[in-house]
Parts: C-alpha cells; sequence; structure tokens
C-alpha cells in the first residue's frame, strides 16, 4: 500500500471548497476597494487620475490573478482515486503475486518431498523462472503504486499551496478595502492593493513552477515503467515461463516404472 496522503478525501474537498470560497471573497474585496475609492474619488482632487490608474492595474492583475487558479480550478484532479487505483494494484495483483512467490521454491512444493526421477527434477528446474517472473509483477506493481501516490501527493500538495496564498492575500485586501473607506487612504489603498495582488501572483507563480518541476520528474518513473513492460527479462519471447518441459512426461503419478515420475523412497 502506498503512502497515506497528507489529507484525508473529506479535507481535501473541504480544501477545494476555502479555495472557491477564497476566490469568490477576493473578487468581492476588489470590488468594495474600487467602489469606496470611487465614492471618494471627488474629495481627491487632482490625486484622482493617479489613484484610478492604480485601480485600473490593481484590477486588471486581481483579472488575471482569479482566471489563472480558475483555470486550475475547473479541473482539480482527484487525488484519492490515483491513490487508490495504486492500493489496488499492490493489494490485488502485488500480493497475490508475492504470495506465489513465496510459493515457487523447492522448499515450498511437495515434489521434492514425494517425488523423484527426471520428471520431478525438471519440474523443480522450472521454478526459478516461475519465481523471477512473478517478482517482476510484484516490482511493477509496486513501482506503479508508488508513482501513483507521489502524484496524488503532488496535486493535494499544489492546492494547499494556492490556499496558503491566497489566505494572507484576503486578509490585506480586507485592510486595504478599510483604509479605502476613509477617504484619505484610498490613494495608499489602491496602491497597496496592487502591490499585494502582485505578491500573491508571484507565489501562485512559484507553486505551479514546482509543481511542473515535481510531475517533471515523476514523469521519468512513468517511462522507468514504459521500459520494464517492455523488457522481457523473466518472460521469455515475451511470454509467461513454462512450467513443464520436454522431460516431464504426460499420465498419472502412481510411480509407475513408465513414466518418468517415482515416489520417493526415502
Amino acid at each position: 500500500m502506498g503512502t497515506p496522503l497528507p489529507l484525508s478525501e473529506a479535507e481535501f474537498i473541504d480544501a477545494l471548497r476555502r479555495v472557491d470560497d477564497g476566490l469568490n471573497k477576493i473578487g468581492d474585496l476588489t470590488n468594495n476597494i474600487v467602489g469606496a475609492c470611487n465614492d471618494f474619488g471627488r474629495w481627491l482632487g487632482p490625486l484622482w487620475n493617479d489613484v484610478y490608474d492604480l485601480l485600473s492595474k490593481f484590477v486588471d492583475l486581481v483579472e488575471k490573478l482569479l482566471s489563472e487558479i480558475g483555470k486550475f480550478f475547473t479541473r482539480p484532479r482527484v487525488p484519492w482515486t490515483l491513490w487508490n487505483h495504486g492500493t489496488d494494484w499492490t493489494e490485488q495483483v502485488g500480493k497475490r503475486a508475492s504470495d506465489q512467490q513465496s510459493k515457487a521454491t523447492t522448499g515450498q512444493t511437495e515434489i521434492d518431498e514425494r517425488w523423484q526421477g527426471p520428471a520431478a527434477t525438471a519440474y523443480l528446474g522450472t521454478l526459478p523462472d516461475q519465481n523471477k517472473a512473478l517478482s517482476a509483477i510484484k516490482a511493477a506493481t509496486d513501482d506503479l503504486d508508488d508513482a501513483l501516490t507521489k502524484v496524488a501527493g503532488g496535486i493535494i500538495a499544489f492546492w494547499l499551496g494556492i490556499l496558503a496564498a491566497i489566505v494572507p492575500f484576503i486578509i490585506e485586501l480586507t485592510g486595504w478595502g478599510a483604509a479605502a473607506s476613509t477617504g484619505v487612504g484610498a490613494p495608499p489603498a489602491a496602491a497597496g492593493a496592487g502591490v499585494s495582488t502582485v505578491k500573491v501572483l508571484g507565489i501562485i507563480a512559484a507553486v505551479v513552477t514546482a509543481a511542473i518541476a515535481y510531475l517533471s520528474a515523476i514523469s521519468s518513473q512513468y517511462k522507468d515503467l514504459l521500459q520494464r513492460l517492455d523488457n522481457n527479462d523473466g518472460y521469455p519471447g515475451g511470454h509467461w515461463p513454462r512450467s513443464t518441459n520436454d522431460v516431464i512426461a504426460d499420465g498419472s503419478l502412481s510411480g509407475d516404472q513408465n513414466t518418468n515420475w517415482h515416489l520417493r523412497t526415502s
């Protein structure tokens, strides 16, 4: 089973909800700041033109911020589905292969205890190939589980990064809105809100860049998995190794001297 994810499914859904609520809050606070500055604009005289320019830049930056986050928010992905699929591969396939692998040894069969002769010897000689093939399955499912778990964790980390960026931004916008409502605080509020937006855009860009770098690193693991699938080591000719060979004769295992199977006498 893969490493547990940092958030439960319910916690992840709640994080997405908080991001959505935060985006709506940012829109409302932006409108409040612009509205407060407009209300006191006629009292600012020649300063209004500068404030207006600052407000226009601020609004453009907020629109860019909401647009960029919105592109991701429309398709947030489902990390728990990836995690569950990885777990299924490990538990439903890998574990079963591992269980069979532990049995594909001479010490775990009845052949070496009850039978002897050319056929028994030949059968025991096929076990290493069976063991190798089963081992390859277990290794592949472990790698697949690991890759899916890492992608799931990366998705969660991305959205936690987005949430961590917008929460303090909302607090700053709330402060600038309060300053703008005083009238005399409108010019610094318009400028400060723009600076806060530039700052959060930088943080969001860093989160996106980190997510891309992380997923790019995982893509190399994906290539390794593809190479593993194309590698026939352990699968002669691309097929499961035979558990029989020409020495193993057909017929009952009665110990008849006409067969290649003989009951062990000691």
